[in-house]
């Protein structure tokens, strides 16, 4: 869930280097006997025989090394002796948190002040919140100081070269040109925020699931978000005629804290905690359903209602990528009446042409976008934003 360590398994122990105390314990050079372990890590521990498995388990605090004894037979009792004259050599060492790898295997205890892998609250067109420093980002009303007080500085700062929205943006009179906006890069958080080049404001933000085999896993970490929608809303929404995709806003139950947050000035934060009561001790209502990092897209249709048909991230270049529907039985009826297909997006860019893996889905609602990955329907990325 949290993607901490939690085992090290050396499957090939002549591989790999590792010294205790200033003492060779595996290596190129060094047989992993167990005579030699059993003086590098010391003779306290008897171990423990796995009849089922034929595996002799030398047990010690954060270290088992695991030795086959398929010719020695019965191990039970008085086994030791045995080992000692055959004197095996370790197959596989594991590095564990605790004192047996037997047990359940816990996780090393983060300090009460980590801010790693922090729940944050979404309030889809409003903004974010952040459990544990009780400080919100709200699109187009903070500015890029309290998004630097909220969450420090940034590991990258990326500007936007080709934005095919600049057109639309009124001209710089004094340059000539317009200011582009620019990615905010938390790699550590698993987000990225972007913010407007003209006003400098809290535009959008890229929230990362940091899940195998997509483009962008092992470089952020894996985002904690939580998102919280009305069912009542969502499939009053999802059956609307007409509409493309349903236009989900959650949270509307809460209207009088909703109204501070178009108040201005940084101070309105403590004002705007009701909007986000999920993460302030109460439950939330009933009729309240989670979409988070590990809620797959089937779940989140479900949940949002249909995504109608998707953009394509990551196909060739110049081509458009029709995909086929799940359902092919004409018979029955479909809420999707997307006017459009989905396009390319960036089909031609050397990262494209170097990605191991399949295309990526933009699926879009009000105020929000979820990639997918069409592989096994994990969701990748979530783009959050104000729609209106």
């Amino acid at each position: 869930m949290s993607q901490r360590l939690k085992l090290v398994d050396v499957y090939s122990p002549s591989s790999i280097n590792i010294n205790y105390a200033g003492r060779s314990l595996l290596g190129p050079g060094t047989s992993p006997s167990f005579s030699l372990v059993s003086r590098v890590l010391g003779p306290t521990f008897p171990g423990k025989y796995n009849p089922q498995k034929k595996v002799f388990m030398l047990q010690y605090p954060g270290v088992c090394a695991m030795f086959p004894v398929k010719n020695l037979g019965n191990l039970q009792g008085g086994g030791m002796e045995k080992l000692q004259q055959a004197n095996p050599m370790a197959t596989r060492i594991l590095v564990h948190m605790g004192k047996s790898c037997t047990e359940r295997l816990q996780l090393p205890p983060l300090d009460s002040s980590s801010l790693y892998f922090e729940p944050v609250v979404v309030k889809i067109n409003k903004g974010i919140r952040f459990a544990k420093r009780k400080r919100s980002l709200l699109f187009r009303r903070h500015t890029l100081q309290h998004v630097l007080s909220v969450i420090g500085t940034p590991d990258q700062i990326y500007v936007k070269e080709l934005d095919s929205m600049r057109i639309h943006r009124p001209i710089d009179g004094k340059f000539g040109k317009t200011r582009g906006d620019y990615f905010l890069n938390y790699f550590s958080l698993g987000m990225d925020v972007l913010i407007d080049g003209m006003a400098h404001t809290f535009k959008k933000i890229i929230l990362h699931t940091n899940m195998p085999a997509t483009r962008n896993f092992n470089r952020y970490n894996r985002c904690n978000y939580q998102i919280m929608i009305n069912s009542d809303e969502a499939s009053a929404n999802s059956e609307a005629k007409g509409d493309s995709s349903p236009l989900i806003e959650s949270f509307n139950n809460t209207s009088a804290s909703s109204s501070s947050l178009e108040k201005k000035g940084d101070g309105a934060d403590k004002k705007n905690e009701g909007s986000f009561k999920a993460l302030n001790g109460k439950a939330p209502a009933k009729n309240t359903k989670l979409i988070s990092f590990h809620t797959r897209w089937e779940e989140v249709q479900r949940i949002l209602g249909p995504g109608g048909r998707p953009m394509v991230y990551g196909g060739s270049p110049g081509l458009l990528d029709y995909p086929k529907p799940a359902d092919k039985d004409d018979s029955k009826e479909t809420t999707n009446t997307s006017p459009s297909g989905p396009m390319i997006l960036g089909g031609a860019s050397e990262l494209n042409r170097l990605n191991p893996f399949k295309s990526t889905f933009f699926y879009a609602y009000s105020g929000i976008i979820f990639e997918v990955a069409p592989n096994n329907g994990h969701v990748s990325s979530v783009i959050l934003f104000a729609a209106s």
